[in-house]
């Protein structure tokens, strides 16, 4: 394959694969509609990276983003030593002309503006384990500076598993380029600290001074030889420090990576924002998206600009309080809220289907907590759940204002994995293990817990049941806490035995919750003037003598109740040897000892208050009763 070697100060090169027959072409980069490209996002992407690559040991992750302006001389210095003028200009000019220009000629503009400045900003992290391995190695290294959405995580209990966080960075660059100097945990006698590396990332391109093609990405970097082609090297010890001193990227000699965003802009904005204003920004989305982490002291956050310097505190986020007050108190004995401030608590249990090669899976519980809410309170927030695990970053903030009514407005965080325990325990096997199984249920985005197919590859079946159970119980759960009931009759079955709800199966009170004979998945939807419904049942015992399942929609009224029967119209399976009927607004399927597992699909009436059967007013939930004949007789 072809290549474009040009010398730079201390033997750097640019290196950029050229395009040969059959090479791809990238018509940009493709991970940067990925995710929303905001400076929330940005914050929230860069931070879980970081966080997630945290040193085992007692001393918190620190992280520094500090926003540097060049001008001048000092401009011109840092871009003849990122050879500017003979490597990245030409290219980015032969982009912008060719109708792919990202916003490259407003790049172009700065740089050739003497009054012009432009700006950096660097992202040091600090007890992290730093760019280790090597290109043709499942490291970091290679994740970093090879590999498109693809993760190299220390463990299970980490923030992503898509490899996507570190891709906003090229995102938020208007050169589409990243500096990287690095201080790795573990370095070996022949590589000493520091290391340093520059990537772009850049549309498929062709110059006109040699004809060729180039595909998109670029390394800064020494250009090795090997058998399987040339390997971008990174710099290392005295001849990376000296670059690193050029590039204004230097760090102190800790464990860690600091990475220089050129030309950093944000994509959705036309104009550039002040700095102060981006600080602001910045801190509140860092104790927005990771205010458990910084209040267990497993994260420090600090924006510097030329002017100030700021730390991100959950003290200083007046919306982010009450979450920690109710996080502070979740184990609370209450089960009631009484007074404004009151915090109240219940444990959710979780069944975690076996993982895919078989191994057993503990089921356990994650902490639900909520908080009645304070006329003092800042309510940006309000009526939500802060959902969180042993990471200590909020994945959802989860909207609930349906369940609250009157003046029972809350606050809630449900912790999970290793942010359940009190501080002096330690997280439990079935805590680790959920902690995994959420891991896998976070998309690339990291801003939800659902169906991936990362759960699919990782665990069989059951594991969509295994999470709507958990917001189903999470739901009805909250409906008691903020209840103004002292009886304890209204904490419904449903949450004290895993109560069967939107696609969720549970056994009847005869057999153990732990031994469930059915998986049930199922979802539903309102199209205008009906709720249509599908799903599947499947029995998990190899004898029986037949079985029967009824469904049911019902509204759930404001204040958490259970309001009225929505009659279901139709219901119609997949298979001969099952019976359906209709009788009083519920459908029942019976199937006989041949039938293991059954498809269905039916629809509600349209009779009724339209506010109820649309989920106007409270919920609409989707029941499913199964029951089962064993060979003696008996029904579970």
């Amino acid at each position: 394959m072809a290549q474009e070697q040009h010398q730079k100060s201390d033997e750097a090169k640019w290196y950029f694969f050229s395009g040969g027959p059959g090479a791809p072409r990238y018509g940009d980069d493709p991970t940067k509609h990925a995710v929303d490209h905001d400076s929330e996002a940005f914050v929230r992407e860069v931070l879980q990276n970081a966080n997630d690559q945290g040193l085992d040991n007692s001393d918190p992750v620190e992280v520094t983003f500090r926003f540097v302006t060049l001008s001048g001389d000092e401009k011109t210095s840092f871009l003849n030593a990122l050879g500017w003028e003979d490597e990245l200009e030409p290219r980015l000019r032969s982009i912008v002309q060719g109708d792919h220009g990202r916003g490259y000629d407003r790049v172009l503009e700065r740089a050739e503006d003497p009054e012009a400045e432009i700006r950096l900003l660097i992202v040091e992290d600090r007890n992290t384990t730093g760019i280790t391995g090597g290109w043709d190695q499942d490291s970091n290294y290679a994740a970093l500076v090879r590999d498109e959405l693809y993760s190299s995580k220390q463990d299970d209990t980490a923030g992503g598993s898509y490899g996507l966080g570190k891709s906003v960075l090229w995102t938020f660059s208007g050169a589409s380029t990243v500096i990287f100097n690095s201080y790795p945990a573990h370095s070996d006698k022949a590589n000493q600290p520091p290391r340093l590396i520059a990537r772009s990332k850049f549309p498929t391109h062709k110059l006109s001074e040699d004809g060729a093609t180039y595909q998109g990405a670029g390394w800064l970097c020494e250009p090795a030889q090997t058998e399987d082609g040339v390997r971008p090297r990174s710099l290392w010890g005295d001849q990376a420090s000296r670059l690193a001193e050029q590039f204004r990227i230097e760090r102190p000699a800790a464990s860690g990576t600091s990475a220089m965003v050129v030309e950093f802009r944000d994509p959705t904005r036309d104009e550039r924002p002040e700095l102060d204003k981006l600080a602001n920004e910045f801190i509140e989305a860092s104790v927005k998206y990771f205010w458990p982490a910084i209040y267990r002291g497993d994260l420090e956050v600090t924006v510097e600009t030329p002017e100030a310097t700021r730390e991100a505190k959950v003290d200083n986020v007046p919306a982010i309080r009450p979450f920690v007050e109710c996080y502070d108190s979740r184990f609370s004995d209450e089960e009631i809220l009484h007074n404004p401030g009151d915090v109240a608590g219940l444990d959710i249990p979780i069944q975690i289907p076996p993982r895919a090669d078989g191994t057993e899976t503990p089921d356990g519980t994650v902490r639900l907590a909520a908080r009645l809410a304070s006329p003092a309170d800042d309510d940006t927030y309000l009526n939500k759940v802060a959902m969180f695990r042993s990471s200590g970053m909020v994945v959802k903030y989860y909207d609930q204002s349906r369940i609250a009514y009157g003046d029972r407005n809350f606050y809630g965080v449900l912790a999970a994995g290793g942010a359940r325990p009190d501080d002096i325990d330690t997280p439990t096997e079935s805590d680790r293990e959920i902690d995994r199984f959420l891991r896998f249920a976070e998309p690339p985005e990291h801003d939800e817990w659902e169906s991936t197919e990362n759960l699919r590859e990782h665990y069989q079946r059951g594991f969509r049941t295994a999470l709507e159970d958990m917001f189903g119980t999470l739901r009805d759960g909250l409906r008691h806490l903020i209840s103004k009931s002292e009886s304890g009759d209204s904490l419904s079955d449903n949450v004290l035995n895993r109560f069967p709800i939107h696609g969720s199966g549970a056994p009847r009170s005869t057999v153990s919750p732990q031994e469930p004979v059915f998986e049930i998945d199922s979802s539903s939807y309102f199209d205008g003037s009906q709720w249509v419904f599908s799903g599947h049942i499947t029995t998990t015992v190899d004898e029986f003598d037949g079985w029967s399942a009824d469904i049911s929609l019902t509204g759930i009224g404001e204040d958490g109740s259970r309001y009225d029967e929505i009659p279901v119209e139709s219901i119609s399976t997949n298979h001969e040897n099952v019976v359906t009927a209709l009788e009083n607004g519920v459908a029942r399927i019976t199937a006989d000892e041949t039938v293991s597992e059954v498809e269905f699909e039916g629809q509600s009436g349209t009779a009724g208050k339209a506010d109820l059967l649309s989920g106007d007013v409270g919920e609409t939930e989707l029941e499913i009763r199964a029951e089962l004949e064993t060979a003696e007789g008996d029904q579970q």
